[in-house]
C-alpha cells in the first residue's frame, strides 16, 4: 500500500469469487484491499449453499459456465489437496425415468471430454445408491462435495499471507472519479484505487450504480430452503442422487447430499426472498422489496414463472409436500425424519424482459468491473473465476 489507503486494486465482497480475484492479484505484485460489508468472509452465499462440488455436465459446451466450471473444478481440487481440506469426489447419480433424456446428457458429456460417464439401471444403480426410488440414472464421478466455508477461510487466510488486506464491517457508501482513481467511500474509511472489482453478490447492481453504470440486468434474491435428514438415517445415502434438472430454468430442483461431514440434505427449493439477505419468511426489508416488485422483468418472470413460483411456495410453507419430493428419490424418510436447516439466499440476475440470466455475466465500467451474475457453479468455478477476472484485467 502507498500513502493515504491508495491500493492499485480495491475488490468489493470478501465472498468466494472476491477472494479467489484478490488472490489471483496478489500473486501479480500489486497491492490489493478487500472492502467487506461483514464480519468475516463468505457469510452470504458462499457459506450458505449446498456445498456441492459441480461436475459441469449440465453446461453447454463451449459457455464461459461450462469452461470456468472445468476448469475450475480442477484448481479446486488441487487447491483442497493442497490445503489438506477434508473434501470428497465420489460422484452423483441424475436419476430420470426417461432414458433419452439420460442418454442426452450422455452425449453432453463425451463433448465435454468427461471421463467415466455412464447410464447405470436396476441393480447396478442400486450397487451405488441403495435406498434410490428411480431404477435408472448417469453416474457422473467428477461431482463431489466440500464446505465451502473452510474454502473461503483459506482464500483468506492466502490473501493476506500474501500481503493483502481486508477491511471488514465496511459498507461502500459512495464510489467517485477523482484524478484518475477510484474513490471509494465505506461507512469507516474511504479507499482510493486504480481500479475496482465489484464482487458484491446480491448486492452488486446496487455498487455498479454507485460507480455511475446502468446495468441492465436486475439482481433478484431467491431463498434456497434446505432440510436435514435425521443422522440416525445417514446410511441410506452414500453421496448425492439429483433429479434431471429441467433445462429451461437455472434451478437444480430438489437434490439429496451427503456433505463433507456425513450429514445428508435435501434441497434447495427456491422461493423469492423479500429481502437481499432475506433467509426467513419474516425477513422484509421493503426498499428491497419495492425494488424488485416495481422492476419490469419482475412483472415479466412472474407471468413466466406463476405456477412453478406458486408450487415453489407451497412446497416452503408446508413440510409434507417437501417430504414427498424427498420420496421421490430415496427411500426411507419420512416426515419425523427432517427438520429444516439455515437457508440460503442466490443472487439471480434478471433482465428487462424477464428472462433468468444463465451464464455468468461480467460489465465494464470506467477502470472498473463489476461481476453482475455469479451463478452456481461459481463455488466450484472460483478460482477459474478470478483467473480469469484478472487475466481481463491485465490486459
Amino acid at each position: 500500500m502507498t500513502n493515504n489507503n491508495t491500493y492499485d486494486y480495491a475488490v468489493i465482497g470478501a465472498g468466494i469469487v472476491g477472494l479467489s480475484t484478490a488472490l489471483h492479484l496478489q500473486k501479480q505484485n500489486v497491492s490489493v484491499v478487500v472492502l467487506e460489508k461483514e464480519k468475516e468472509p463468505g457469510l452470504h452465499q458462499s457459506g450458505r449453499n449446498s456445498g456441492v462440488i459441480h461436475s459441469g455436465i449440465y453446461y453447454k459446451p463451449n459457455s464461459s459456465k461450462s469452461e470456468l466450471s472445468i476448469r475450475g473444478r480442477n484448481l479446486l481440487i488441487e487447491y483442497l489437496k493442497k490445503k489438506d481440506i477434508n473434501y470428497r469426489q465420489e460422484g452423483k447419480i441424475v436419476v430420470d425415468n426417461d432414458l433419452n433424456k439420460l442418454e442426452n446428457l450422455l452425449d453432453r458429456s463425451i463433448e465435454l471430454d468427461m471421463d467415466g460417464v455412464k447410464i447405470v439401471r436396476d441393480d447396478e444403480l442400486l450397487s451405488i445408491e441403495p435406498s434410490s426410488v428411480m431404477l435408472k440414472g448417469l453416474f457422473v464421478p467428477q461431482a463431489g462435495v466440500v464446505d465451502y466455508k473452510e474454502v473461503v477461510q483459506a482464500y483468506a487466510k492466502d490473501f493476506i499471507e500474501m500481503g493483502g488486506e481486508i477491511k471488514y464491517i465496511e459498507e461502500i457508501k459512495e464510489i467517485e472519479n477523482i484524478n484518475g482513481l477510484k474513490s471509494i467511500k465505506g461507512n469507516k474509511d474511504t479507499y482510493n484505487c486504480e481500479f475496482l472489482i465489484n464482487c458484491a453478490g446480491l448486492f452488486s447492481d446496487e455498487i455498479a450504480k454507485l460507480d455511475n453504470m446502468s446495468p441492465n440486468v436486475k439482481i433478484i434474491p431467491f431463498r434456497g430452503e434446505y432440510y436435514k435428514i435425521s443422522n440416525t438415517k445417514n446410511k441410506i445415502l452414500n453421496n448425492m442422487i439429483y433429479p434431471l434438472a429441467d433445462p429451461d430454468l437455472p434451478f437444480l430442483g430438489i437434490h439429496l447430499t451427503k456433505t463433507a461431514n456425513g450429514d445428508i440434505e435435501a434441497g434447495p427449493n427456491a422461493v423469492l426472498a423479500f429481502s437481499k439477505e432475506g433467509y426467513k419468511w419474516t425477513d422484509i426489508n421493503f426498499v428491497d422489496l419495492t425494488k424488485v416488485v416495481t422492476f419490469p422483468g419482475m412483472l415479466k418472470l412472474g407471468k413466466k414463472y406463476f405456477r412453478t413460483g406458486i408450487s415453489e411456495m407451497y412446497r416452503s410453507l408446508n413440510k409434507n409436500i417437501f417430504v414427498k419430493e424427498i420420496q421421490k428419490l430415496i427411500n426411507g424418510v419420512d416426515l419425523r425424519d427432517i427438520k429444516q436447516i439455515p437457508s440460503g439466499v442466490r443472487a439471480q440476475a434478471v433482465d428487462k424482459d424477464g428472462n433468468l440470466v444463465d451464464d455468468f455475466l461480467f460489465e465494464e465500467g470506467e477502470n472498473s468491473l463489476h461481476v453482475l451474475n455469479s451463478p452456481s457453479p461459481a463455488a466450484t468455478a472460483s478460482l477459474a473465476i478470478g483467473e480469469s477476472i484478472v487475466s481481463k484485467i491485465l490486459n
